[in-house]
Protein backbone atom coordinates (compact mmCIF):
# COMPACT_ATOMS: atom_id res chain seq x y z
CA UNK A 1 0.00 0.00 0.00
CA UNK A 2 1.34 3.27 -0.95
CA UNK A 3 2.27 4.91 1.95
CA UNK A 4 4.01 8.52 2.85
CA UNK A 5 6.79 8.60 5.45
CA UNK A 6 6.41 11.81 7.30
CA UNK A 7 9.41 12.92 8.64
CA UNK A 8 8.60 16.44 9.73
CA UNK A 9 5.93 17.78 12.46
CA UNK A 10 3.91 19.13 9.69
CA UNK A 11 0.86 17.74 7.67
CA UNK A 12 1.74 15.69 4.38
CA UNK A 13 -0.41 13.68 1.95
CA UNK A 14 -0.52 12.38 -1.30
CA UNK A 15 -2.93 12.29 -4.43
CA UNK A 16 -2.49 11.09 -7.78
CA UNK A 17 -3.31 13.22 -11.11
CA UNK A 18 -2.87 13.34 -14.80
CA UNK A 19 -0.95 15.94 -15.47
CA UNK A 20 -1.94 18.72 -18.25
CA UNK A 21 -0.40 16.73 -20.47
CA UNK A 22 -2.32 13.92 -19.30
CA UNK A 23 0.13 11.82 -17.77
CA UNK A 24 -0.44 10.63 -14.41
CA UNK A 25 1.14 11.98 -11.83
CA UNK A 26 1.83 11.64 -8.03
CA UNK A 27 1.66 15.01 -6.10
CA UNK A 28 3.07 15.42 -2.71
CA UNK A 29 1.57 18.23 -0.85
CA UNK A 30 3.37 19.27 2.72
CA UNK A 31 1.35 21.95 4.84
CA UNK A 32 3.15 23.88 7.99
CA UNK A 33 1.18 26.22 10.14
CA UNK A 34 2.82 28.63 12.27
CA UNK A 35 1.96 30.91 14.97
CA UNK A 36 2.95 34.11 15.41
CA UNK A 37 4.20 34.71 19.04
CA UNK A 38 6.54 37.99 19.89
CA UNK A 39 9.19 35.28 20.53
CA UNK A 40 8.93 35.04 17.23
CA UNK A 41 7.19 32.12 15.06
CA UNK A 42 7.05 28.14 15.99
CA UNK A 43 5.00 25.13 14.59
CA UNK A 44 1.24 24.84 15.85
CA UNK A 45 1.08 22.34 18.31
CA UNK A 46 -1.73 20.57 16.13
CA UNK A 47 -0.54 20.13 12.66
CA UNK A 48 -3.60 21.89 10.31
CA UNK A 49 -5.08 18.98 7.95
CA UNK A 50 -4.92 19.89 4.26
CA UNK A 51 -7.73 20.89 2.38
CA UNK A 52 -9.18 18.12 -0.06
CA UNK A 53 -11.47 20.67 -1.73
CA UNK A 54 -12.77 24.54 -2.17
CA UNK A 55 -14.41 25.87 0.96
CA UNK A 56 -17.02 28.62 0.37
CA UNK A 57 -18.56 31.09 2.72
CA UNK A 58 -21.73 29.69 2.09
CA UNK A 59 -23.97 29.24 -1.55
CA UNK A 60 -20.87 29.67 -4.42
CA UNK A 61 -23.19 31.52 -6.75
CA UNK A 62 -23.53 34.33 -3.82
CA UNK A 63 -20.84 34.03 -2.00
CA UNK A 64 -16.81 34.22 -2.09
CA UNK A 65 -13.93 31.05 -1.88
CA UNK A 66 -13.54 31.05 1.81
CA UNK A 67 -10.32 28.50 1.28
CA UNK A 68 -9.09 26.91 -2.02
CA UNK A 69 -8.64 23.03 -2.14
CA UNK A 70 -5.04 22.03 -1.64
CA UNK A 71 -4.99 18.48 -3.02
CA UNK A 72 -4.07 19.57 -6.26
CA UNK A 73 -1.11 20.36 -9.63
CA UNK A 74 1.57 22.17 -9.05
CA UNK A 75 1.34 26.03 -9.30
CA UNK A 76 3.57 28.08 -11.64
CA UNK A 77 4.61 30.48 -8.59
CA UNK A 78 3.54 31.29 -5.39
CA UNK A 79 0.16 32.48 -4.18
CA UNK A 80 -0.41 34.82 -1.33
CA UNK A 81 -3.54 35.27 0.68
CA UNK A 82 -4.67 37.05 3.42
CA UNK A 83 -8.45 36.01 5.88
CA UNK A 84 -8.84 38.22 8.32
CA UNK A 85 -10.50 41.64 9.05
CA UNK A 86 -9.22 45.19 8.43
CA UNK A 87 -9.44 46.82 12.07
CA UNK A 88 -9.94 50.13 12.76
CA UNK A 89 -7.00 51.95 14.34
CA UNK A 90 -9.25 53.78 16.65
CA UNK A 91 -12.82 53.99 17.43
CA UNK A 92 -14.94 56.31 15.42
CA UNK A 93 -12.81 55.28 12.36
CA UNK A 94 -14.76 56.02 8.96
CA UNK A 95 -12.16 54.87 6.58
CA UNK A 96 -8.59 53.28 6.55
CA UNK A 97 -5.73 51.95 4.42
CA UNK A 98 -4.34 47.94 4.89
CA UNK A 99 -1.38 47.54 3.15
CA UNK A 100 0.28 44.21 2.75
CA UNK A 101 4.37 43.68 1.38
CA UNK A 102 5.79 40.66 1.29
CA UNK A 103 9.01 39.85 -0.33
CA UNK A 104 8.39 41.00 -3.99
CA UNK A 105 4.83 41.18 -3.58
CA UNK A 106 3.10 44.91 -2.22
CA UNK A 107 -0.74 45.86 -1.91
CA UNK A 108 -2.84 48.45 -0.64
CA UNK A 109 -6.44 48.40 -0.12
CA UNK A 110 -8.09 51.39 0.76
CA UNK A 111 -11.59 50.14 3.30
CA UNK A 112 -14.50 52.42 3.87
CA UNK A 113 -17.36 51.97 6.45
CA UNK A 114 -20.64 51.47 5.03
CA UNK A 115 -21.72 53.59 2.06
CA UNK A 116 -24.68 54.62 -0.17
CA UNK A 117 -25.90 56.21 -3.25
CA UNK A 118 -27.06 59.93 -2.54
CA UNK A 119 -29.37 62.11 -4.82
CA UNK A 120 -27.41 65.02 -4.99
CA UNK A 121 -29.04 67.14 -8.06
CA UNK A 122 -31.08 65.43 -11.21
CA UNK A 123 -29.64 62.98 -12.55
CA UNK A 124 -26.45 63.10 -10.28
CA UNK A 125 -25.03 61.21 -7.66
CA UNK A 126 -22.91 61.00 -4.49
CA UNK A 127 -21.47 58.50 -2.12
CA UNK A 128 -22.92 59.25 1.29
CA UNK A 129 -20.50 59.84 4.35
CA UNK A 130 -18.83 56.63 5.34
CA UNK A 131 -20.40 54.75 8.76
CA UNK A 132 -18.19 54.82 11.41
CA UNK A 133 -16.33 51.12 11.63
CA UNK A 134 -14.47 48.40 13.93
CA UNK A 135 -13.45 45.74 11.66
CA UNK A 136 -14.85 45.34 8.18
CA UNK A 137 -13.88 41.25 6.62
CA UNK A 138 -11.49 40.90 4.09
CA UNK A 139 -14.16 39.72 1.36
CA UNK A 140 -14.51 39.36 -1.92
CA UNK A 141 -18.69 40.39 -0.80
CA UNK A 142 -17.31 44.03 0.69
CA UNK A 143 -15.74 44.59 -2.79
CA UNK A 144 -16.41 46.00 -6.32
CA UNK A 145 -18.38 43.91 -8.49
CA UNK A 146 -21.83 41.88 -8.35
CA UNK A 147 -25.20 41.64 -10.77
CA UNK A 148 -27.26 43.91 -12.05
CA UNK A 149 -31.02 43.92 -10.61
CA UNK A 150 -33.78 43.50 -12.76
CA UNK A 151 -36.95 42.73 -12.05
CA UNK A 152 -38.38 39.63 -10.37
CA UNK A 153 -38.30 36.95 -13.42
CA UNK A 154 -36.16 39.01 -15.42
CA UNK A 155 -32.55 37.61 -16.36
CA UNK A 156 -29.38 39.46 -14.97
CA UNK A 157 -26.86 39.48 -18.15
CA UNK A 158 -24.60 42.12 -16.89
CA UNK A 159 -22.07 41.27 -14.14
CA UNK A 160 -18.32 41.40 -12.89
CA UNK A 161 -16.70 38.65 -14.16
CA UNK A 162 -13.68 39.07 -11.85
CA UNK A 163 -16.40 39.14 -8.57
CA UNK A 164 -19.70 38.40 -9.27
CA UNK A 165 -20.71 38.74 -5.27
CA UNK A 166 -19.64 41.96 -4.64
CA UNK A 167 -21.10 44.99 -4.68
CA UNK A 168 -21.44 48.21 -6.52
CA UNK A 169 -21.74 46.95 -10.09
CA UNK A 170 -24.87 48.65 -11.48
CA UNK A 171 -26.13 47.91 -15.32
CA UNK A 172 -26.73 50.03 -17.95
CA UNK A 173 -30.44 49.22 -17.53
CA UNK A 174 -30.77 50.03 -14.29
CA UNK A 175 -32.10 53.30 -13.02
CA UNK A 176 -32.82 53.15 -9.29
CA UNK A 177 -30.13 52.78 -7.08
CA UNK A 178 -30.82 55.10 -3.99
CA UNK A 179 -29.51 53.88 -0.98
CA UNK A 180 -27.55 50.94 -2.70
CA UNK A 181 -24.53 50.31 -0.54
CA UNK A 182 -20.77 50.85 -2.26
CA UNK A 183 -17.77 48.55 -1.91
CA UNK A 184 -15.91 48.93 1.20
CA UNK A 185 -12.70 47.10 -0.17
CA UNK A 186 -11.57 49.55 -3.24
CA UNK A 187 -7.85 50.11 -4.81
CA UNK A 188 -6.86 53.60 -3.56
CA UNK A 189 -6.34 55.16 -7.06
CA UNK A 190 -9.52 53.25 -8.45
CA UNK A 191 -12.16 54.65 -6.27
CA UNK A 192 -15.77 54.23 -7.46
CA UNK A 193 -17.25 57.89 -7.98
CA UNK A 194 -20.48 57.23 -9.86
CA UNK A 195 -22.97 54.43 -10.13
CA UNK A 196 -21.72 53.25 -14.02
CA UNK A 197 -18.20 53.12 -13.05
CA UNK A 198 -16.69 50.01 -13.70
CA UNK A 199 -13.27 49.70 -11.32
CA UNK A 200 -11.29 46.63 -10.41
CA UNK A 201 -12.20 44.63 -7.76
CA UNK A 202 -9.77 44.55 -5.32
CA UNK A 203 -8.88 42.38 -2.50
CA UNK A 204 -6.53 39.59 -0.55
CA UNK A 205 -8.80 36.51 -0.32
CA UNK A 206 -8.87 33.79 -2.90
CA UNK A 207 -10.26 33.64 -6.37
CA UNK A 208 -13.03 31.49 -6.96
CA UNK A 209 -11.98 29.02 -10.26
CA UNK A 210 -15.01 30.12 -12.11
CA UNK A 211 -14.06 34.13 -12.16
CA UNK A 212 -11.92 36.10 -14.37
CA UNK A 213 -8.87 35.95 -14.68
CA UNK A 214 -9.05 31.77 -13.79
CA UNK A 215 -11.62 31.08 -15.68
CA UNK A 216 -9.78 32.33 -18.91
CA UNK A 217 -6.66 29.97 -18.01
CA UNK A 218 -8.94 26.60 -17.72
CA UNK A 219 -8.97 25.72 -21.31
CA UNK A 220 -12.16 24.92 -24.09
CA UNK A 221 -14.55 21.92 -22.98
CA UNK A 222 -16.15 21.74 -26.37
CA UNK A 223 -17.07 18.75 -28.21
CA UNK A 224 -13.94 18.29 -29.84
CA UNK A 225 -12.26 17.93 -26.17
CA UNK A 226 -15.11 15.23 -25.54
CA UNK A 227 -14.65 13.35 -28.39
CA UNK A 228 -10.28 13.47 -28.09
CA UNK A 229 -9.54 14.66 -24.98
CA UNK A 230 -11.25 13.92 -21.50
CA UNK A 231 -11.12 12.84 -18.96
CA UNK A 232 -8.00 14.81 -19.33
CA UNK A 233 -7.12 18.55 -19.06
CA UNK A 234 -7.58 20.70 -22.82
CA UNK A 235 -4.67 21.54 -24.55
CA UNK A 236 -5.13 24.87 -24.21
CA UNK A 237 -5.21 24.75 -20.22
CA UNK A 238 -2.81 27.27 -18.90
CA UNK A 239 -1.21 26.14 -15.44
CA UNK A 240 -2.32 29.84 -14.18
CA UNK A 241 -5.78 28.52 -13.82
CA UNK A 242 -4.51 26.82 -10.26
CA UNK A 243 -3.29 30.02 -9.37
CA UNK A 244 -5.69 31.17 -6.88
CA UNK A 245 -4.58 34.42 -5.57
CA UNK A 246 -5.35 37.95 -6.62
CA UNK A 247 -2.62 38.74 -9.34
CA UNK A 248 -0.96 41.43 -7.76
CA UNK A 249 -0.55 38.92 -5.01
CA UNK A 250 0.95 36.07 -7.54
CA UNK A 251 4.94 36.21 -6.78
CA UNK A 252 6.52 36.84 -9.71
CA UNK A 253 8.58 34.00 -8.96
CA UNK A 254 8.20 31.44 -6.20
CA UNK A 255 9.15 32.21 -3.02
CA UNK A 256 11.76 30.50 -0.82
CA UNK A 257 11.17 31.34 2.93
CA UNK A 258 12.60 34.06 4.53
CA UNK A 259 11.04 37.03 2.88
CA UNK A 260 10.11 39.68 5.11
CA UNK A 261 6.40 40.43 5.80
CA UNK A 262 4.96 43.57 7.05
CA UNK A 263 1.30 43.30 7.21
CA UNK A 264 -0.57 46.80 8.49
CA UNK A 265 -4.50 47.50 9.20
CA UNK A 266 -4.94 43.83 10.21
CA UNK A 267 -4.63 44.63 14.23
CA UNK A 268 -5.85 46.62 16.91
CA UNK A 269 -4.23 50.03 17.40
CA UNK A 270 -3.15 50.30 14.27
CA UNK A 271 -0.19 47.64 15.24
CA UNK A 272 1.73 46.31 12.17
CA UNK A 273 2.18 42.38 12.21
CA UNK A 274 5.93 41.82 11.41
CA UNK A 275 8.07 38.93 10.68
CA UNK A 276 9.96 37.00 8.52
CA UNK A 277 8.53 34.22 6.50
CA UNK A 278 10.24 30.71 8.07
CA UNK A 279 12.55 28.61 6.15
CA UNK A 280 12.08 25.40 5.66
CA UNK A 281 14.29 22.80 3.07
CA UNK A 282 12.13 20.21 2.45
CA UNK A 283 12.98 17.38 0.16
CA UNK A 284 11.10 14.57 -0.83
CA UNK A 285 11.94 11.17 -1.88
CA UNK A 286 9.93 8.98 -4.39
CA UNK A 287 10.92 5.14 -3.96
CA UNK A 288 10.17 2.60 -6.71
CA UNK A 289 10.69 -0.91 -6.52
CA UNK A 290 14.02 -1.16 -8.28
CA UNK A 291 15.52 2.92 -7.84
CA UNK A 292 14.43 6.18 -6.08
CA UNK A 293 13.83 10.17 -7.19
CA UNK A 294 14.60 12.74 -5.38
CA UNK A 295 12.68 15.60 -5.48
CA UNK A 296 12.65 18.82 -4.00
CA UNK A 297 9.43 20.54 -3.34
CA UNK A 298 8.29 24.12 -4.29
CA UNK A 299 6.23 27.05 -1.87
CA UNK A 300 3.76 27.48 -3.73
CA UNK A 301 0.58 28.97 -1.34
CA UNK A 302 1.35 31.71 1.78
CA UNK A 303 -2.21 31.97 3.76
CA UNK A 304 -1.66 34.78 6.53
CA UNK A 305 -4.01 34.32 8.95
CA UNK A 306 -3.85 37.87 11.59
CA UNK A 307 -6.92 37.68 13.66
CA UNK A 308 -5.88 33.92 14.36
CA UNK A 309 -2.22 34.92 14.20
CA UNK A 310 -1.04 32.13 12.18
CA UNK A 311 0.48 31.36 8.72
CA UNK A 312 0.13 28.59 6.71
CA UNK A 313 2.60 27.52 4.21
CA UNK A 314 2.09 25.17 1.50
CA UNK A 315 4.72 22.77 -1.05
CA UNK A 316 4.64 21.00 -3.24
CA UNK A 317 6.07 18.32 -5.62
CA UNK A 318 5.01 16.07 -8.95
CA UNK A 319 6.60 13.25 -10.22
CA UNK A 320 5.40 11.66 -13.61
CA UNK A 321 4.44 7.81 -12.47
CA UNK A 322 2.58 7.06 -15.74
CA UNK A 323 2.08 3.20 -15.79
CA UNK A 324 3.72 2.55 -12.86
CA UNK A 325 2.08 3.40 -9.79
CA UNK A 326 1.48 0.55 -8.49
CA UNK A 327 5.73 0.56 -8.35
CA UNK A 328 5.80 3.39 -5.79
CA UNK A 329 6.28 1.73 -2.96
CA UNK A 330 6.61 4.97 -0.74
CA UNK A 331 7.20 8.87 -0.53
CA UNK A 332 9.61 9.85 2.04
CA UNK A 333 9.51 14.02 3.16
CA UNK A 334 11.99 15.44 5.35
CA UNK A 335 12.30 18.85 6.73
CA UNK A 336 15.78 20.15 7.65
CA UNK A 337 14.86 22.72 9.87
CA UNK A 338 12.09 21.11 11.66
CA UNK A 339 13.18 17.23 12.09
CA UNK A 340 10.23 15.37 13.23
CA UNK A 341 11.63 13.34 16.34
CA UNK A 342 13.62 16.42 17.17
CA UNK A 343 10.61 19.21 17.32
CA UNK A 344 8.18 16.80 19.07
CA UNK A 345 10.80 15.84 21.66
CA UNK A 346 11.33 19.65 22.31
CA UNK A 347 7.28 20.30 22.32
CA UNK A 348 6.94 17.89 25.11
CA UNK A 349 9.66 19.53 27.34
CA UNK A 350 7.57 22.87 26.74
CA UNK A 351 4.32 20.95 27.92
CA UNK A 352 6.00 19.38 30.76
Amino acid sequence: MLQVDNRTPFKAALAVFADPRGVETAYLAVKAAFDIAPEGLRPTARPVPLLPGDVYWGDPATTGLRAAGELTLCKPSTDIVVLGHAIAPQAGQRAMQASLRLGPVASTLRVWGLRRWQRRGLGQWKPSEPEPFERVPLRWELAFGGFERVPEGGEAKEFEVRNPVGRGFIGRRESGFEDRPLPQIEHPEDLLEDPGQRCAPVGWAPIAPAWAPRRHYAGTYDEAWQKTRSPFLPKDFDPRHLQTAPPALVSPSPLQGGEPVQLLGCQPAGRTLAFELPRCTLGALFRFRGGEHEVEPRLDSVILEPDAMRVQMIWRAGFAVDKHLLKLAEVRVDCDEYPRDEYLGTQMRRVA
